[in-house]
C-alpha cells in the first residue's frame, strides 16, 4: 500500500476500475465502521468493538472472516454481500488527516489503477466526475462520521454494554481458530443500561450490534464451506 496526497497535477490520467478495487479486500477480515452505517451493516455482518494496536482506541469493526487476512464473503473476483462498510466501498481512495487538515489520498499501489480501468477523476473538460463525486459522498460520510462514532464508542463504554468475546471455533475439517480482542454488545448489558441511553437512535444501534453476533454462526458455514470446495479442489482423480 503506497498511499499519496490526491491531486490533478499527478493523477488526472488515472483510470480506476472499481470492481477490482475490492481485491484489496480479499484479505481483510476486519472493516472499521462508522456509527452512521452500524444498522445497515448489522444486517449482513456480525459488528464488533475492536482495539486500535496503535492508539488503543476502540472502534467498531464488522467481521468479514475468522482469520487474520481472511476474507470469507471474497469469491475470486468478487464481494458476494448486499450490503459493504464505507471503507471498503472508497476504495483505492483514503481520507488522510484531521479536521481542517483532511484531504483525499489515494492508493498508487492499488489493483484497481488500470490502464483499461472505465473511470477517471477528471473528464474531458476538466470537471470531476460522477464516479468520483460519489467517491467524495463516501469519504465525507466516513470524515463526518468520526466524532459521532467516537461519541458512540464512548457511551458504550461508560454505560457498559460491552463484554470482551473470544471466538473459539472448530470446522469441519478438525481445524480451528481463535479470535481475540473484540468485544460485543451484551444484551442483558444493554437492557440495564436502557435509560442511561437517552437516544432512540443510540439504542437501535446497540439493539443491531447485539443481534448481529449471532452472525457469526453465518461465517463458520461460509468457513466450512470454503474448506470444502478446496478439499475436494484437491481430491486426486477428481
Amino acid at each position: 500500500m503506497t498511499i499519496v496526497p490526491l491531486n490533478r497535477t499527478d493523477h488526472a490520467d488515472l483510470r480506476i476500475d472499481p470492481a477490482r478495487a475490492a481485491e484489496s479486500a480479499a484479505a481483510v477480515h476486519l472493516v472499521p465502521l462508522v456509527a452512521g452505517e452500524i444498522r445497515q451493516v448489522a444486517g449482513q455482518f456480525p459488528v464488533f468493538l475492536a482495539k486500535d494496536a496503535e492508539t488503543g482506541q476502540f472502534y467498531p469493526a464488522a467481521l468479514m472472516g475468522l482469520e487474520p487476512q481472511e476474507n470469507l464473503f471474497w469469491n475470486g473476483a468478487a464481494l458476494e454481500a448486499d450490503v459493504l462498510p464505507l471503507n471498503l466501498l472508497r476504495l483505492p481512495f483514503f481520507v488522510v488527516g484531521e479536521g481542517a487538515e483532511a484531504a483525499i489520498g489515494i492508493d498508487e499501489a492499488s489493483p484497481a489503477l488500470a490502464p483499461d480501468g472505465p473511470c477517471t477523476i477528471v473528464d474531458t473538460e476538466g470537471g470531476e466526475t460522477e464516479y468520483f463525486r460519489s467517491v467524495q459522498t463516501i469519504l465525507g460520510r466516513l470524515l463526518q462520521g468520526r466524532d459521532e462514532t467516537r461519541r458512540l464508542v464512548d457511551l458504550m463504554l461508560e454505560t457498559k454494554v460491552v463484554r470482551e468475546i473470544k471466538l473459539d471455533l472448530a470446522f469441519h475439517d478438525g481445524s480451528t481458530s481463535l479470535l481475540t480482542g473484540l468485544y460485543g454488545v451484551d444484551e442483558v448489558a444493554l437492557g440495564r443500561a436502557r435509560e442511561r441511553i437517552t437516544a432512540f437512535e443510540d439504542l437501535m444501534i446497540l439493539a443491531a450490534m447485539a443481534l448481529s453476533l449471532d452472525k457469526v454462526a453465518a461465517l463458520v458455514r461460509r468457513k466450512n464451506a470454503r474448506i470444502e470446495a478446496q478439499s475436494a479442489w484437491f481430491t486426486p482423480g477428481s
